[in-house]
């Protein structure tokens, strides 16, 4: 294996040496540069086989510096890395020529294979044939870790025209992704159209004209018409629209169940988008809201009250985020001008605040903290590697300078609110280097 060297623009230390780490244990030769300038620097100075480029950089942004870099190196190997999985970041990555696309916390053995794939058989990486989008009306908005393969799967999709199959439960924004790949594809330009697949008794050449066809729920079709249109997808004389269909079902399971012919699931199963339940997404709840609240307009838009965001977390959601958009119209028609308070939620949604306290935080953003954390200190050397105890040691001295803060240093508040024996707590205190100001 030729070594080669490997440019790495990360500005988390901890991050970049343990990318250095892998790159070197690789085989490879790395750079480390901590800004975009740095990396220009680097750049200028040698050639560099691939570069990892981390999107939020102190001095520019790491999309700005790979449309600069692209101008000169048109088919370098670039690996993006975001902490921000949203999917402007996902499709504007794609868009400014980005070979491939990973998130933060990062899977290290997943980052150590995409970068080996990368240098051992990369398709080039040119400019970018999508039409320039000036406005931008439909996107999904959150930043769960639960939605990074969606919006992965979404760029994706962008890119072409082949078939993609988005899957999540009723309500979830099925139709919302669809109408965000027609945004921002080759066919943005062209009708986008809906049909209910329950309603599609024969095929007509209404499914040829040129755009977007979007099959509502498409274990609705009969096995007949699953048929055909596997046929009609897989015929490369045809002409038809882009297809995208929906299902609420898991798309295996529905083939399995012989719900979904076998034929038509694997004619969409390399492209499969699956949008997660609202429940698994709580701590996108409040953008959510402000996003809903906000399409009414008006400088003095009603605010969600602090339990009001409680319940609204809490809450299960079976109806996911359409449920959640017909909550917040009727708390809007209640309160007026003013802020939204539990009196103006259903009973049922706002009984869960009641139970917020008992609840687990928001699921995935805890053990995404944990994850990011944890993959740092897993790539140092073998031996290096922290033991149980000293791990436990560092999450608790995080955990308790920040609830010391909330209670202004105050170890005898913090006891009582811990349920926690003063002495206890002042040990624990000490021994971990962390300081109170009781009286």
């Amino acid at each position: 294996m030729i070594a080669r060297s490997i440019l790495i623009i990360e500005d988390e230390h901890a991050l970049g040496t343990a990318l250095s780490f892998l790159v070197r244990r690789m085989g490879h030769m790395p750079v480390l540069a901590a800004t975009a300038t740095a990396g220009m620097n680097a750049m200028a100075e040698a050639e560099f086989a691939a570069v990892v480029l981390d999107i939020g950089l102190p001095d520019m942004s790491g999309l700005e510096f790979l449309k600069v870099l692209r101008k000169s190196h048109a088919s370098l190997p670039v690996l993006v890395i975001t902490a921000h999985a949203t999917l402007d970041h996902a499709i504007d990555s794609q868009k400014s020529g980005a070979t491939a696309y990973l998130t933060k916390p990062l899977n290290l053995r997943h980052f150590e294979q995409t970068l080996a794939a990368l240098l051992s058989s990369l398709p080039a990486a040119g400019a970018n044939t999508m039409p320039s989008i000036e406005n931008r009306p439909a996107t999904l908005i959150g930043a769960a870790p639960c939605l990074r393969d969606a919006f992965l799967g979404i760029a994706r999709a962008c890119q072409g025209d082949v078939p993609a199959l988005i899957s999540g439960p009723s309500g979830s924004g099925k139709s919302l992704a669809a109408s965000v790949i027609h945004a921002h594809s080759p066919q943005s330009g062209q009708p986008l159209r809906t049909l209910a697949c329950a309603s599609i008794n024969n095929w007509s050449d209404e499914l040829a004209p040129p755009g977007t066809l979007i099959l509502d729920e498409i274990t609705s079709l009969s096995p007949d018409l699953q048929t055909r249109l596997a046929a009609w997808l897989a015929d490369p004389k045809a002409a038809r629209p882009r297809v995208l269909a929906t299902t609420a079902r898991d798309p295996r399971e529905a083939m399995e169940a012989g719900d979904l012919r076998e034929d038509l699931f694997y004619t969409f199963s390399a492209l499969v988008i699956p949008l997660p339940p609202l429940r698994e997404r709580s701590g996108d709840i409040a953008a959510l809201g402000d996003y809903f609240i906000g399409l009414r307009g008006g400088v003095s838009s009603p605010v969600l009250t602090p339990p009001v965001l409680a319940a609204l977390q809490a809450y299960p959601w079976p109806g996911n985020i359409r449920e959640l958009r017909h909550v917040l119209e009727s708390a809007l028609a209640l309160c007026g001008a003013g802020p939204i308070y539990l009196s103006h939620l259903p009973p049922h949604v706002a009984a869960a605040a009641s139970t917020h306290g008992d609840t687990a935080p928001a699921p995935g953003e805890l053990d995404a903290a944990i994850a990011r954390w944890l993959d740092a200190r897993q790539a140092l050397p073998e031996g290096e590697w922290p033991a149980y105890d000293e791990l436990m040691e560092n999450i608790e001295t995080i955990m308790l300078r920040h609830l010391l803060l909330k209670h202004d240093h105050r170890p005898t508040r913090l006891a009582a609110a811990l349920r926690i024996h003063r002495a206890t707590l002042r040990q624990k205190l000490r021994r971990l280097g962390l300081q109170g100001e009781d009286p």
